[in-house]
């Protein structure tokens, strides 16, 4: 019985193994399983605050243009720059050797630019420029010309030197009488200045630098109308006496003296008297005058566009040159000098040259003369100016290209041989220099062209006679 019932629950049990799934098994999921967990993205970084960019460099409040051969400037002040244009000129005292045997001037412009409402005057004398220094100074500042007047609230536009005149004597010390001064003018035309405002023009009515006169609160002026009135290049002929012991006028000491101040006009001729002269026409007046020495031992100082004659005579004449005062490189305004060999031409600045050219200007004729020149980098042969395929260039042209400055000219004659059987020679021997540094160069010109092939040849002198 017992078995019986075993194989009863043995065939349920079987049975119910081989019920249909689909009838009890529950329904698939169709969803797909999650992807495998990975790492968590980090989170992106903030973009960075943009910098704040830097202030721009405020406008200028004004530009200048300068011309570089003629010093002619131009200022044009910004339309939003608020301010007026005034210019002030310096004459100012000083003492170029011992006191009381030499004296002199020097000039200066200075253009500023001042707010409206300020009292460029009042501004200047009322700073306490003692504090300012010293702060600056304990501060290890440089200050330049400009610091000056900002500290006013004045742009400062351009300053001008303008040179220097005056006299000392050979001697230090010692007064050697007013023939034998040494004088000097280098004062320099003031360049044409033109500007988009108005300028006002001013002069200085004390005898000192306007930087001078602010640091003292001094500064005090009168208004002009133009710099037309700042120079008056006046043109001085001092006559001298000299009496020996015999009372006649050669040699001795000095019996007087006469001074007469001219301003001449172009074309005029200044005559030295029967006595020693000295004249000096002022280098920076370009008025265009002859100056004849006369008879006696003369001094002349020769200015641009100036004639120089001192072979009138046998006295020994004595003819100063300088660099021409200007802001240009001038050629064609250097004084002419005709002089004589018993004349002595003293060249004032160093690294100078005496050149000596024979120039063929063709049909026979063959001229003479010499150049006096300022090289300051030295004397340059036109082969180190010019290659060998350059055109040739003139005179003037090289002289620029070589850094030359002309200085003078001086003519010692020609040789016309235009007709073979009466040559008209005309060639005289050259005066005595002093002071020609780098000595001495020698010529030969078609013309006055300077080619890559033109020699010029080292000479002890000047002499065309020989």
């Amino acid at each position: 019985m017992l078995a019986i019932l075993a194989f009863m629950f043995a065939a349920s049990f079987a049975a119910l193994a081989f019920v249909d799934d689909g009838d009890t098994a529950p329904p698939e999921d169709d969803t797909p399983p999650p992807p495998p967990e990975t790492a968590a993205l980090p989170e992106p970084e903030p973009e960075p605050e943009p910098e704040p960019e830097p202030d721009a460099a405020p406008a200028p409040l004004f530009t200048l243009q300068t011309d570089p051969v003629t010093g002619d400037t131009d200022v044009t002040v910004a339309p939003e720059a608020d301010g007026r244009l005034m210019a002030f000129f310096a004459e100012a005292e000083f003492i170029p050797g011992n006191e009381g045997v030499s004296g002199g001037d020097y000039y200066g412009l200075t253009l500023v630019l001042v707010p409206e409402g300020v009292d460029f005057e009042e501004a200047a004398n009322s700073f306490d420029w003692q504090s300012f220094l010293a702060a600056n100074r304990d501060a290890g500042i440089t200050l330049d010309r400009a610091d000056y007047f900002a500290a006013i609230g004045v742009e400062l536009v351009q300053h001008w030197d303008l040179g220097e005149d005056g006299n000392t004597n050979p001697v230090a010390g010692t007064f050697s009488g007013d023939y034998n001064q040494i004088r000097f003018d280098d004062r320099t035309l003031l360049p044409e200045i033109t500007a988009n405002r108005d300028i006002a023009w001013f002069e200085l009515t004390n005898n000192e630098a306007l930087l001078g006169l602010m640091f003292g609160n001094v500064v005090a002026s009168q208004q002009v109308v133009g710099p037309e009135a700042f120079f008056d290049f006046q043109t001085t002929v001092e006559t001298y006496a000299f009496q020996t012991a015999a009372g006649a006028p050669s040699g001795g000491e000095e019996n007087w003296e006469d001074r007469v101040f001219l301003s001449p006009n172009d074309g005029e001729v200044i005559m030295g008297s029967e006595f020693a002269d000295v004249i000096l026409h002022p280098p920076g007046d370009t008025t265009s005058v002859t100056i004849i020495g006369g008879a006696g031992e003369d001094k002349i100082f020769a200015g641009l566009n100036d004639t120089i004659i001192t072979d009138d005579d046998s006295d020994r004449d004595i003819i100063y040159v300088d660099t021409p005062a200007s802001f240009a490189q001038i050629y064609d305004e250097v004084p002419v000098i005709q002089a004589g060999p018993e004349d002595v031409i003293e060249i004032d600045p160093a690294d100078s040259l005496v050149i000596g050219y024979a120039i063929d200007r063709g049909a026979g004729v063959t001229d003479y003369l010499y150049h006096i020149v300022h090289a300051p980098d030295g004397f340059a042969a036109p082969n180190t100016v010019l290659g060998s395929g350059d055109s040739p260039m003139s005179l003037e042209e090289f002289y620029l290209a070589a850094g030359i400055q002309l200085m003078a000219v001086g003519h010692l004659g020609s040789l016309d041989q235009s007709d073979p059987a009466n040559p008209v020679n005309t060639r005289i021997a050259p005066p005595a220099f002093d002071g020609p540094a780098l000595g001495f160069q020698l010529a030969q010109l078609t013309g006055d062209i300077i080619s890559a092939d033109t020699v010029f040849t080292t000479a002890a002198a000047i002499n065309p006679v020989a």
